[in-house]
């Protein structure tokens, strides 16, 4: 396995972690009614239904300034957001529930199993809440999903799917959009990180042996999905930005890729597979320092000690 990889510690360094700011970014049109106005690190998905605004994913707290500019500058308001669907149980993707729901009412949605972690959540949640500052709050959703049900709101109907590993209860979600009045089947496979799945974590974190073979399997579940256009839970796996300034430099159909969803599970099924023969004391190498500024050819001013959180998330 390489040093590098995207599957691998993707944390921000620990001046972005005190400066979230430093992780904002302008918001990119993706398809005529789905947007991205996440940030460098944790991805966040606007759809305009029609009935409303649907919110896939929110970041930590410490990012929703960022969130709620991305949405002014696109035209919206914040209190057009009524629908918020959590991919999964882990802090970078549901810390802002409460806050965003406090401003704008919005109608919360998880998966089932997840929602459980929430009812009563094992230590390594809590954890990882307090790690990622004040008000990373547990949320009770409103609407528990099970595998295979469809959430239809407005003129978007999302299949939601179980495939466990990352979390439990992770959900990969599918659905139809637009791009320039054409339809274009969409797919983002809700968590890819790994890292957690070391006998060590999950030990300490109290999960289920059985989550490592669920990850392959989950893999495989979806292999088959139809997907012209893939999103990522963080833009790294999809490479939004840099389809974004391809956008901009007039490439209309920079998102489109129907070969992208099956090489990037490929790819995935690949390094799990490695990493499941690594020892643990070569895991614990291998994650020791984020990758992410190498990633985006930015400068990384301070070398970070690992985060304890790294193997709770791991991207």
């Amino acid at each position: 396995m390489e040093t590098f990889s995207r599957f691998g510690n993707m944390f921000p360094p620990e001046e972005y972690m005190q400066h979230p700011y430093m992780l904002d970014r302008d918001p990119i049109q993706i398809a005529d009614n789905l947007y991205y106005v996440g940030n460098l690190w944790c991805a966040s998905h606007l759809i305009d239904t029609g009935d409303g605004l649907l919110l896939l994913d929110t970041p930590c707290t410490m990012n929703l300034p960022g969130l709620l500019g991305n949405i002014a500058k696109l035209g919206f308001n914040v209190t057009d957001v009524k629908h918020i669907l959590i991919s999964h149980a882990h802090t970078d993707h549901y810390g802002a529930v409460n806050a965003l729901k406090a401003i704008t009412g919005a109608k919360t949605y998880m998966g089932q199993i997840d929602a459980e972690d929430m009812h009563q959540p094992p230590e390594y949640l809590k954890k990882m809440n307090q790690s990622f500052g004040a008000y990373n709050e547990f949320f009770t959703p409103d609407v528990e999903l099970e595998d295979g049900e469809h959430l239809v709101i407005g003129n978007t109907d999302i299949r939601c799917v179980v495939i466990p590993g990352h979390t439990r209860g992770t959900m990969a979600h599918f659905w139809e959009t637009t791009v320039d009045g054409v339809p274009k089947k969409v797919g983002i496979y809700g968590g890819a990180g790994f890292g957690a799945l070391s006998y060590s974590s999950l030990k300490n974190n109290a999960q289920p042996l059985a989550l490592r073979k669920q990850f392959s399997e989950s893999i495989r579940k979806v292999w088959d999905e139809e997907v012209d256009l893939m999103l990522g839970n963080h833009p790294f796996h999809n490479d939004v930005y840099q389809k974004g300034e391809r956008v901009r430099a007039g490439e209309k159909d920079a998102f489109l890729d129907a070969s992208e969803w099956k090489r990037f599970l490929g790819n995935l099924e690949e390094e799990y597979r490695t990493f499941l023969e690594m020892t643990e004391e070569e895991i614990t190498e291998w994650f020791r320092e984020s990758h992410l500024m190498e990633y985006y050819g930015l400068e990384k001013k301070d070398k970070e000690e690992n985060r304890e959180t790294v193997y709770q998330t791991a991207g």
